[in-house]
């Protein structure tokens, strides 16, 4: 077998070397498109690693909160004391503000306030470095912090994959699939370009299949995401399975909830092409 020689090559091969017990990585869950699965994939990507015994923070960054809510954390409230936004812009810790719904997954709420998080950080400045600021509060206190951006190509979800380490992108079969996955790829490259980096990964892509008609047209469009040149598919998720649906009811991810069901296995698929785990 060949040596993998590339980032992409060793993401394919499932070998990625892992971060050391020391080192926290930080990988930005994105695409701008909604209704592709993306905060869905956050948190069962969670519970996939949580089982494999890493320690994860979820960091809520779309002020609908519909990831704290899966694990039925309460969002913040500005009126009420400091909220994520706050910690962002005044460069404070945000330890205080996190939940701890499970040992090994805790979520760093949102809250309605971030809504103007994105002109408040071009008012303010620097602010592709706004999110890792904060996020260094973290580091070496968990294995991965999984970032949730919402769906927009903002100052914000720039600071939130400037502050990363590393992409998982989230895609539906439909039409603008890979136009999606494309406007994805050439925001990041910007934004490495301006910081100066190259050592930002591509972990691959998490294809939902729920609205998957079965028919040539999407059939195509599979394959072309199959056969991306620069993402390797890490998993097909069928979302509207009753498994997630279930599960989110109790407040907890697949993998808590049903372990060996096959949603379980689509995620613990994630975990471990993605180079983020070793298979069990």
């Amino acid at each position: 077998m060949k040596t993998p020689t590339t980032d992409l090559e060793w993401i394919r091969a499932g070998t990625l070397p892992l971060p050391r017990p020391d080192e926290t990585r930080i990988i930005v869950m994105c695409n701008q498109k909604g209704g592709v699965g993306k905060t869905t994939t956050t948190i069962n990507l969670a519970g996939s690693l949580a089982f494999y015994g890493k320690r994860v923070l979820i960091v809520d960054g779309d002020p609908s909160g519909n990831a704290s809510d899966a694990y039925k954390v309460d969002m913040l409230d500005e009126d009420e004391g400091d909220t994520q936004t706050k910690c962002i812009l005044e460069g404070k810790d945000p330890h205080h503000l996190v939940a701890k719904p499970f040992e090994n997954i805790h979520v760093l709420p949102a809250s309605p306030d971030m809504q103007f998080l994105a002109p408040r950080l071009r008012e303010q400045g620097d602010a592709l470095h706004a999110y890792r600021h904060m996020l260094d509060f973290f580091r070496g206190e968990y294995d991965y912090v999984l970032e949730d951006t919402r769906p927009a190509v903002d100052t914000d979800t720039n600071s939130m994959t400037a502050a990363a380490d590393a992409a998982v992108t989230m895609v539906d079969v439909d039409r603008w699939a890979m136009k999606a996955v494309g406007t994805q790829l050439a925001q990041h490259e910007k934004i490495m370009k301006q910081l100066r980096r190259d050592d930002f990964l591509e972990l691959g892509l998490v294809v939902s299949t729920a609205k998957m008609s079965g028919g040539d047209f999407d059939k195509a469009v599979l394959k072309n995401l199959h056969n991306h040149p620069m993402l390797p598919v890490l998993s097909e998720v069928p979302y509207r399975g009753a498994d997630l649906k279930e599960a989110r009811a109790m407040g907890q991810p697949v993998q808590m909830y049903r372990p060996k069901s096959d949603t379980a296995g689509f995620f613990r698929n994630v975990a471990v092409k993605a180079g983020l785990v070793e298979a069990a």
